[in-house]
């Protein structure tokens, strides 16, 4: 079994050393279900980090625990207990994400299910249905909503980076946020034209022989860096005035991106974000009665909500984004159209880093 590029048999006799004790450990608890290691790792495309001490893991252990009750107090704090436990024996966060394997759905309609179905490492229990389900995929029917949440997802740790630019102890944060979003931009732009395949290499492939827009140049070049950064990633090397020039291109080709995607998603012509702003609804399944209802939860509940109620909660977040990045006619001071108003500076993306992280957290 392969868990990442290029020959590194102690990294190997770690993580197997890992799947050993939590086999065994499944399997004494007596539960029933299947353990399975997805994301990277899982797929053969782990990270190996080589920073001067010899190779060491860099990416996250995504594992998915399918179980027919996923919210049993016993299973759940099992997890819970691995994961404290494997974490600082690894050096890399251990995640046990706890669901029902019918909750699979259609795996051709999500990018992260798709990824898991195309390739994991099953560590206890039967996972047969899992290969089953590969027979089937066909990855050109992905939602254009799964790019819409890669894009969000990776624009989030754009501007999370940019809350700590400057500071020489969070350079590797920046350095790998950047790589994350050079990678997802390219996949997005290949999800919205079907052409999206689990392989990194393969999505750089495919990128090669697509026509891509003139509005973002480097998004060929970028995703090959981001392909090889997720293989071989690095947390020095750069210098600040690099990286603040950087930001600023990627976050124009952020937007770029996003409303292409935007468009395809909501059926609409979006040319500008004055104009996705002004969008009535940009979470339509999601009924008005029960966004109102989670408005006033967290009115009562957390002190505060977000804007505007009837479209609720991630579209008032969806909206700030672009606000917070600096690359909406309002600029970042608009995204209290959106989001409680910071405590300090409303023009300062370093005052609002507090607001976007807390309902980031409850809401991403």
């Amino acid at each position: 079994m392969r868990y990442f590029e290029g020959d590194h048999p102690e990294l190997v006799g770690r993580l197997e050393s890992h799947f050993d004790r939590v086999r065994t450990e499944f399997v004494q608890k007596g539960f029933r279900g299947a353990l399975v290691l997805g994301g990277g790792y899982g797929r053969g495309e782990g990270g190996v980090m080589m920073d001067g001490n010899g190779p060491a893991f860099s990416n996250d252990l995504d594992y998915f625990l399918f179980h027919d009750s996923p919210s049993d107090p016993s299973l759940v704090s099992w997890c819970r207990e691995i994961e404290l436990r494997e974490s600082p024996l690894l050096g890399i966060d251990v995640e046990i994400k706890c669901l029902r394997a019918d909750s699979i759905g259609d795996a051709s309609r999500s990018m992260m299910f798709a990824d898991l179905v195309a390739g994991h490492v099953v560590v206890a229990g039967d996972a047969a249905f899992l290969s089953a389900m590969r027979r089937d995929l066909d990855f050109s029917r992905i939602d254009s909503e799964e790019a819409t949440r890669l894009l969000w997802n990776r624009g989030s740790g754009l501007f999370f980076s940019a809350c700590r630019m400057g500071k020489d102890s969070e350079m590797g944060y920046v350095i790998r946020n950047h790589a994350k979003l050079k990678l997802a931009l390219g996949d997005a732009w290949l999800c919205l034209h079907g052409k999206y395949t689990p392989r990194c290499r393969e999505r750089a492939a495919a990128l090669e022989t697509m026509q891509l827009p003139d509005q973002v140049p480097m998004l060929r070049q970028w995703h090959a860096e981001g392909v090889e950064f997720k293989f071989h990633p690095f947390s020095k090397g750069k210098t600040w005035d690099n990286l603040t020039d950087e930001a600023a291109q990627l976050a124009a080709a952020w937007g770029k991106v996003y409303l292409a995607v935007e468009e395809k998603r909501l059926g609409r012509k979006i040319s500008h974000f004055q104009d996705y702003l002004r969008v009535p609804r940009l979470s339509p399944a999601s009924s008005p009665a029960r966004n109102l209802a989670l408005a006033l939860r967290d009115r009562l509940k957390r002190g505060a909500c977000l804007r505007p109620v009837v479209d609720y909660p991630r579209a008032a977040l969806m909206r700030a984004l672009p606000c917070l990045l600096g690359i909406t006619p309002g600029g970042v001071r608009e995204a209290a159209r959106f989001l409680p108003s910071p405590q300090g500076d409303p023009a300062s993306i370093h005052d609002w880093e507090p607001v976007y992280s807390k309902w980031w957290t409850h809401y991403a």
